[in-house]
């Protein structure tokens, strides 16, 4: 559950320094608003690729 929170935290952090909505990320890592809705609610952690995708689009290292 630890994994969850902290993804979710920081992808929730990292939209907001960047003023970046839901849409905006999903538009921007090629993913749908849903999964991010997902991503951001910890119902469910993303996949590797989604982390890159989503990591390239806030300009983040996909380890952070």
């Amino acid at each position: 559950m630890a994994d969850i929170y902290k993804i979710k935290d920081r992808l929730s952090k990292a939209m907001k320094d960047r003023d970046m909505s839901a849409a905006d990320l999903a538009k921007a890592s090629n993913q749908d608003k849903a999964s991010i809705s997902r991503y951001l609610s910890g119902k469910t952690i993303p996949r590797q690729k989604a982390i890159k995708q989503m990591a390239k689009a806030l300009h983040v290292d996909p380890v952070w």
